[in-house]
């Protein structure tokens, strides 16, 4: 892309939380969209190769689909703008094949539905409008074969979903119930929700210093790297960060001190349970990517992220190989060693007496309404 069309992008008010692909990566720049900052719900768990958590995907796939629906005709209503007679979706992908139109498949359902047990389950449904492109909405599995499920080290399957900034706005609540429900509906270890960054899913690397960028931007509550990479898989008795809304089994409660040790006033943290010994932990009525500082200096965590972070620390893990790759030229800034990415996971870590100006700094954010 020429200087002038970078910069027509960044004024066109319809390339909003978006990013060129390959931005930091002029070898691979195209004028389609790479990268596309959302809220992002994560959830990992076991089972995927079973009949029963299939159809319990397929389930949580059809409920996202049409909250999102619901979304669009509601945009476009307060918008003033013609209501859309079909869903935002536009492209299925499927591990080992081309990308198809989404009104030219039967797309997961099927998928999920005939491949055998013994197959691994990986696809992606998108509102990117090319192929090779990012979108805003995006649902995403990950379910290994049975026979490396049954091995036991071969770690975690991945359900992925997300939806644009503004949904939390002209769909409130609608978010945390569909992160509550599926949360509840497979057979979830842990899980968490905020701010991320969706790549294409044929084009991860060439955009990952796009998603780190906005991560240094905006803050350090922005999700940074992919889901579905083997390092996190891999994490069972540890998650891989706090964030807005935290998901955790029974083990991991217990693993974290207890339900009744976790002290998390609440004006300003939900927890409720999760089957049986298990919490969904919302710290905030939104989630924050940051706080901002000034002109020059990097935000600040959020502290409700950091207040989370020290009561759930003995399960937030600190070692990681990495959480990105970037291509073979990249020189922008990446988290591709474990000296950087394991900073990152560190990044809510404060020192104990530091905590009592976090504890300052909750009580000026906005509390649950009474009862809410």
């Amino acid at each position: 892309m020429t200087k002038d069309e970078l910069i027509a992008w960044a004024k066109d008010p319809r390339r909003q939380d978006t990013l060129p692909f390959g931005l930091y990566e002029e070898p691979y720049q195209k004028g389609i969209v790479g990268a596309a900052l959302v809220v992002r719900g994560v959830l990992y768990f076991k089972g995927g190769y079973t009949r029963e958590v299939r159809r319990t995907l397929v389930q949580c796939y059809d409920s996202y689909l049409a909250a999102i629906t619901e979304y669009e005709k509601a945009s476009a209503k307060e918008g003033g703008i013609e209501v859309p007679t079909a869903g935002p979706m536009r492209w299925f992908y499927e591990e080992g094949a081309k990308p198809v139109a989404f009104d030219k498949t039967p797309g997961f359902p099927h998928l999920a539905k005939d491949l055998p047990s013994e197959s691994i389950l990986v696809s992606s449904t998108t509102s990117a409008d090319h192929k090779l492109a990012a979108g805003f909405y995006e649902f995403s599995v990950f379910c290994l074969e049975d026979w490396q499920a049954a091995m036991g080290t071969r770690g975690l399957d991945v359900m992925v979903f997300t939806v644009p900034r503004r949904f939390l706005q002209i769909s409130p609540g609608t978010f945390e119930k569909l992160f509550a429900e599926f949360a509840a509906a497979v057979p979830t270890v842990h899980g968490h929700a905020g701010y991320g960054v969706n790549v294409p899913p044929m084009g991860r690397r060439p955009n990952e210093a796009s998603e780190y960028f906005w991560g240094r931007l905006y803050g350090p509550g922005i999700d940074v790297g992919d889901p579905m990479r083997t390092g996190l898989r891999d994490l069972v008795e540890k998650i891989k960060t706090v964030d807005w809304l935290v998901a955790l089994n029974a083990d991991l409660v217990q693993r974290a001190g207890g339900a009744d040790s976790l002290m998390l006033p609440p004006d300003w943290y939900r927890k409720t349970t999760l089957d049986d010994g298990g919490l969904i932990i919302q710290a905030g009525i939104d989630p924050v990517a940051g706080v901002a500082l000034g002109k020059g200096v990097p935000p600040a965590p959020p502290s409700a992220y950091v207040l989370l972070n020290h009561a759930l620390h003995a399960i937030v893990a600190d070692k990681i190989n990495s959480l990105q790759s970037g291509t073979a030229s990249s020189t922008a800034p990446l988290l591709n060693t474990s000296v950087a990415s394991e900073a990152w996971l560190q990044r809510f870590n404060v020192p104990a007496d530091e905590l009592n100006e976090y504890w300052v700094e909750l009580h000026k954010t906005p509390k649950f309404p009474p009862g809410g």
